[in-house]
């Protein structure tokens, strides 16, 4: 009789162990709300009966920005220790892409990892990360001008971790001694072109010699986020038609654009060919810097140095600036997806997201309300002085061979901005190149 009484509460545990179980691995739709919260508690769950799930997660931050993802993840494994543990690792940033392609075609791939928003569209073609919507998640916190770029046929294939858009830094005690700057201690620029190049005009001349009027290199990636910026402003409709396989960046927008920037080097209000132009303005030889927002942290460390920052000027017709973020990504893998692994992996991503006050520290714009709304980034300085600008950016246009195009374009812009070419020289040899990229 006792023997029957042990074997029926046995046969009672094990049924129930097994409801559990059944309950916890579950379908990929989350959790009963349909939502992130839904998601971890899933996963948490699972730990909870001695499931630990661990994640590797591959990013490519260094200096800074690495530190503090570094923090950020120890206090993730901190606060979910005995449930989920992330092991991140840090590849080296001029390979992350290629090693990625290897991991997912080898069947090594990571559990999680960081994309470029910009860079989304060739891993979507390439087939190498998954989409997020078949795990219920609930996107309704998200920036929607920075979520929006994350998606392909209306799914999501990326969680936006920040925003760095291209911004203006600008050195306080030099504006001030020329009376440049308002009551909140913000510069004074006269709407339109005219405006911002008298504007220039004034530092030019009553600045302290040896001090640089505005600081930007006649070549590689800033002037030609520059002209980016403008051209947006100006309404130009992204770089290529609609079907994504012709250039049409040799237009009106793009000649416009093209000959401001241009003018602001051969007129001499913008020296050609400067050197070391974030150490010039650290050290305090620089009145203007238009450059992204990842240079913040670094100049809030530089002693001494008195400076704001705002949202590229609005120029032309309407506010808008080069923009590109920082997105989570889950890459495929070639024997199918570890849902445990899975919804671990997208509960440290939300975490990251709700955190990202801290990620703030360095600059960046984060994508959640929870965040923004913190007290934390609140707290911050500077970075409501450029908040806007992760509405006003406008992003790259999906296309997956775009890496390569825009290089081709930036290689043809330099032409322009050195004197080598003309304007309309410069663009056609752009469209040229672009559509030799686009046509292999």
């Amino acid at each position: 009789m006792k023997r029957a009484k042990v074997l029926s509460v046995s046969i009672c545990m094990v049924l129930m162990w097994t409801l559990l179980l059944t309950a916890c691995s579950g379908g990929k739709q989350g959790g009963d709300n349909g939502t992130q919260d839904g998601t971890a508690n899933k996963t948490q769950e699972s730990a909870a009966e001695g499931q630990k799930v661990t994640i590797t997660y591959w990013n490519m931050f260094s200096g800074g920005d690495g530190a503090i993802m570094n923090q950020l993840v120890k206090q993730f494994n901190d606060e979910h220790q005995g449930r989920i543990e992330v092991k991140a690792l840090t590849q080296d940033w001029g390979q992350f892409y290629t090693k990625l392609q290897t991991a997912v075609s080898g069947g090594n791939a990571p559990d999680l990892a960081i994309s470029h928003t910009s860079k989304l569209a060739e891993l979507v073609d390439l087939k190498i990360i998954e989409p997020m919507d078949p795990y219920s998640l609930d996107w309704s916190g998200f920036n929607e001008n920075m979520l929006k770029a994350t998606m392909f046929d209306g799914k999501h294939y990326a969680m936006p971790i920040d925003a760095h858009p291209l911004i203006l830094y600008y050195n306080k005690k030099i504006l001030r001694d020329l009376n440049l700057l308002d009551e909140n201690e913000r510069p004074v620029i006269d709407p339109g072109p005219d405006g911002f190049k008298a504007f220039l005009q004034k530092i030019k001349d009553g600045a302290p010699k040896g001090v640089v009027n505005m600081l930007l290199g006649s070549s590689g990636e800033d002037p030609y986020r520059v002209w980016w910026a403008l051209y947006n402003q100006l309404g130009g409709q992204g770089l290529f038609d609609e079907s994504g396989k012709k250039v049409t960046v040799n237009n009106q927008q793009g000649k416009q654009a093209a000959a401001y920037v241009a003018d602001l080097f051969s007129s001499g209000l913008v020296p050609k060919n400067l050197p070391k132009i974030g150490e010039t303005f650290q050290a305090g030889k620089g009145a203007l810097l238009p450059t992204g927002v990842w240079f913040t942290g670094t100049l809030e460390a530089t002693k001494g140095l008195e400076f704001g920052a705002i949202p590229f000027p609005q120029i032309y017709d309407k506010p808008a600036t080069w923009i590109d973020s920082h997105s989570f990504i889950l890459p495929v893998h070639k024997k199918g997806a570890d849902e445990n692994k899975v919804k671990a992996s997208l509960t440290f991503a939300k975490w990251v997201t709700d955190h990202a006050a801290q990620w703030a520290k360095a600059g960046h714009i984060p994508p959640s309300k929870t965040a923004i709304e913190s007290e934390e980034f609140k707290n911050l300085p500077l970075r409501q002085d450029y908040l806007q600008a992760a509405n006003d950016g406008v992003y790259m246009p999906q296309q997956p061979k775009l890496w390569p195009v825009k290089d081709q374009l930036v290689q043809a812009l330099e032409t322009i901005w050195t004197g080598k070419a003309t304007v309309d020289q410069g663009l056609q040899s752009a469209e040229q190149n672009m559509q030799k990229i686009l046509a292999r």
